[in-house]
């Protein structure tokens, strides 16, 4: 919405009508502003870089004058600025954008719905069911031609295993308890105290206390700091961080890189576009303090927890560790990344459409269109947001830049508002054209998946 509005084009995706629907009442923020003591890992430059334009400039207006909120994550701009200031930033001008565009064009916003399925038509476009949060027994429809969903991502504690699996060790035992990192950081300080106040006031002493963590990136390190920091002085003794390749850390240049004694490999780990260490994949900010002290040190500056990083992969005594660590933790901790958070898609007959699914999301075209697991494209659906199928093609890779030894996908807000923002709403434009028949609305399909009352869509 923030990209077909800045480039002019939101009159024609809501010329027969835009309708967007959300399960969640607030919106924009998403997650971000339910992490506690979390910064980002990107500069505060970056947010307020999604709402600077001409065409921004009544709408946001009064929030860049007269907001405290925007006043301190100006203060931040050349840091990484606390995730609950920029989850509110985001929320706060999202609300003021989709107030601007109820006024004036044909946009309506649904709150607090929650979508059953999409069934995708032969004929073309899909119908919706759909249901408010608080009456989950009236089930409504909407048609619409075209779908745009907002992919949150997720975790599961089942998922624990797999990975497990996916390193060549023994999954944990079904006693152990399991957590994903994202409701470890939602969780104030006396409620991450409380949830294991009874295993670290246990009196056996034979072993350390010790929670382990799965994974190298930057949410995995991010619980593996707040864990230290707020269970060190309760009686936590260890942190076990199992990853499957090195931990890769960022650095503006080679020679920077060289100075912290990192090692580089040139042809793999340096962007050729910036010239800059991991610039897509490595550690920033707070992670990479983190990170990089624990490798020399074994500790995080003011923390008590001894901790140790094991790359599972690298030999079968580290994977022998690594299973070890595992057996004798207190708790295991999923933090190795997301996937795509979707509603249930289906044919006109209600049997599943299952979608190929790649590394922390689904396999999409240049437009996010998504690909059915025969290679199909699902025409007229497109994936956007944490659990989209982006990654770095060959024409970002050549404009953009990023370091041949990334393969994972682009989660950045600033891509979601720019280069992404812009590829799917070509895309819904380019569907919406060859479209036989109009109907009474166009649909965006919010992160959490939700809808309205008994209408039509020609957007969702």
């Amino acid at each position: 919405m923030f990209h077909a509005f800045k480039t002019g084009n939101l009159p024609e995706i809501a010329r027969n009508g835009l309708l967007i629907i959300d399960k969640r009442t607030e919106l924009g923020a998403g997650r971000l502003g339910e992490y506690v003591n979390v910064t980002g890992n990107t500069v505060g430059n970056t947010f307020l870089a999604c709402l600077e334009h001409a065409n921004f400039e009544e709408v946001f207006a009064d929030l860049r004058e007269n907001s405290p909120l925007h006043k301190r994550m100006v203060e931040v701009a050349d840091g990484p600025p606390s995730l609950t200031d920029a989850g509110a930033l985001l929320a706060l001008a999202t609300e003021q954008l989709l107030a601007y565009l109820t006024a004036r064009y044909d946009v309506t916003v649904l709150r607090g719905r929650e979508i059953d399925k999409i069934r995708y038509l032969d004929s073309g476009g899909f119908e919706i069911d759909y249901h408010d949060v608080s009456d989950p027994t009236e089930v409504c429809t909407v048609s619409s031609d075209t779908v745009v969903m907002n992919l949150g991502g997720q975790q599961h504690v089942s998922e624990i295993d797999e990975l497990c699996r996916g390193l060549r060790l023994p999954p944990p035992d079904e006693n152990l308890r399991s957590y994903v990192s994202d409701d470890l950081l939602s969780l104030t300080t006396p409620q991450l105290i409380d949830e294991f106040a009874r295993d670290l006031s246990q009196r056996e002493t034979r072993r350390p206390k010790r929670i382990t963590v799965i994974g190298g990136s930057h949410s995995a390190f991010t619980v593996v700091d707040r864990l230290a920091m707020e269970l060190g002085s309760e009686g936590l003794d260890e942190i076990a961080v199992i990853h499957r390749s090195q931990v890769r850390l960022f650095f503006e240049t080679v020679d920077e890189a060289h100075a912290n004694s990192y090692e580089v490999d040139e042809e793999n780990d340096v962007c050729p576009v910036t010239k800059r260490v991991n610039r897509a994949g490595g550690l920033r900010y707070r992670a990479f303090d983190i990170a990089r002290s624990i490798m020399a040190s074994g500790y995080i500056p003011g923390a008590k927890p001894r901790i140790e990083l094991i790359e599972a992969d690298s030999s079968d005594a580290a994977r022998s560790r690594a299973r070890e660590c595992l057996e004798e933790s207190i708790a295991v901790v999923h933090g190795a990344g997301y996937g795509p958070n979707m509603s249930i898609l289906v044919d006109r007959w209600d049997l599943p459409i299952s979608l190929q699914l790649g590394q922390g999301g689904v396999v999409s075209d240049r437009y996010g269109c998504p690909f059915d697991v025969n290679g199909n494209l699902v025409q007229g659906l497109f994936s956007f947001g944490l659990g989209s199928g982006f990654r770095p093609d060959e024409q970002i890779r050549r404009e953009t830049g990023f370091e041949a030894a990334f393969r994972g996908r682009i989660y950045g807000v600033w891509a979601f508002h720019h280069d992404f923002g812009g590829r799917v709403m070509n895309g819904v434009l380019e569907a919406l054209s060859t479209v036989p028949f109009e109907r009474d609305t166009d649909i965006v399909l919010d992160e959490n998946e939700v809808i309205p009352d008994t209408s039509s869509a020609s957007s969702l």
